[in-house]
């Protein structure tokens, strides 16, 4: 499924269904439900919290979104350490974990689909990433990865301000 969706990604036909959002209670919404989904362990840590420090209303397509959210959710518990963290400021989603952070290529190229990274470190970046970058550009969402200076790795979505939903 995720190598068809890369496939629908790079050929450029996928379209946005742009509505507007409260973008707060989009990422509340999107990371309650990654949680219930992903069918971890109890003993994998607590659910990732989010804090919405200042809410905002984006034009989006709130399905594609979930996308973005539950794979980086998915990376950061499958790779990083709790807590993972969603911070909203705004147009911006922060996504942070406490774990051994992103490899060094993966700051400076972006995902590269089919790599995995250091081994010794224990980091992946193959589909999943590929697929939040190809979903990010559908809805021209510019994604950005760091690691911060206390380790963990920092996912920021900075969602387009000031448009309109299609055919309005």
């Amino acid at each position: 499924e995720d190598l068809l969706e890369i496939s629908r990604l790079d050929s450029g036909v996928e379209r946005a269904d742009l509505t507007r959002v409260e973008l707060g209670r989009a990422v509340e919404r999107a990371v309650a439900a990654a949680a219930a989904g992903s069918g971890t362990s109890p003993d994998a840590g607590p659910a990732p919290s989010v804090r919405v420090v200042r809410d905002t209303v984006v034009v989006t397509d709130r399905r594609r979104l979930d996308r973005i959210l539950a794979n980086l959710l998915l990376n950061a518990g499958k790779h990083g350490r709790p807590p993972v963290e969603v911070t909203v400021e705004g147009p911006v989603v922060v996504v942070r974990d406490h774990g051994p952070g992103y490899p060094p290529e993966l700051i400076e190229r972006g995902p590269q689909r089919f790599r995995t990274g250091d081994p010794g470190r224990g980091r992946g970046h193959g589909l999943g990433l590929t697929i939040v970058m190809g979903q990010a550009a559908v809805l021209e969402i510019v994604v950005g990865f760091a690691n911060a200076p206390d380790g963990g790795a920092v996912t920021t979505l900075r969602l387009p301000v000031g448009r309109t939903p299609e055919g309005n």
